[in-house]
């Protein structure tokens, strides 16, 4: 009965939630749209628990954190191209794409790669930190805000590079691509 599943407590937490909780999965719209207080939905929930769905309104539904499903789904090794849920950001800036690649989804596209959290993390910098590389000189100059950048990733796990322009980037600590390749060096 639907009107069961909406009952609630004082969190907001309805019988969907704690149904969902235990792996219990619906399809229906107005059930998946049901949130607590804090905005987490019954989507939220099958979500966290290896749930699926296409459907770029659900994908779409964020809590207080601006946690969407979409994020919750790419955690679980879910992956999309969509540019508009791929852009979609939490309250720490960090994109469905940077999930995605915390999971070891690739991607090309220089807009995408682009996309930094709060830090200036961008999803290059994740890609690099597990193994991605690239020669692009723009996207090996994306820095985080301590002026950590790409090529400084890709040093760090033994990437090498003899172009001196790339050698000189320095973080706020004036660490270069060099030291970090020079550290590979003399292990």
């Amino acid at each position: 009965d639907k009107e069961i599943l909406k009952l609630v407590n004082k969190q907001g937490w309805t019988v969907a939630h704690e149904q969902a909780w235990h792996r219990w999965t619906t399809e229906d719209e107005k059930i998946l749209r049901l949130a607590d207080k804090e905005g987490q939905t019954v989507a939220h929930e099958q979500a966290r628990h290896g749930w699926e769905i296409e459907n770029k309104e659900i994908l779409k539904l964020a809590d207080e954190r601006r946690l969407t499903v979409a994020h919750l789904q790419a955690r679980n090794g879910w992956t999309t191209e969509d540019k508009e849920i791929l852009r979609l950001a939490d309250k720490e800036g960090q994109t469905v794409a940077h999930w995605q690649a915390k999971r070891g989804w690739r991607t090309e596209d220089k807009e995408i790669l682009k996309l930094a959290d709060e830090r200036g993390w961008t999803v290059a910098h994740e890609q690099a930190n597990r193994g991605w590389k690239t020669e692009n000189k723009e996207i090996l100059k994306l820095a985080n805000k301590w002026g950590w950048t790409v090529a400084h990733e890709q040093a760090w796990l033994g990437w090498k590079t003899e172009d001196e322009e790339i050698l000189r980037l320095a973080d706020e600590r004036g660490w270069t691509v060099a030291h970090e390749q020079a550290k590979e060096i003399s292990k």
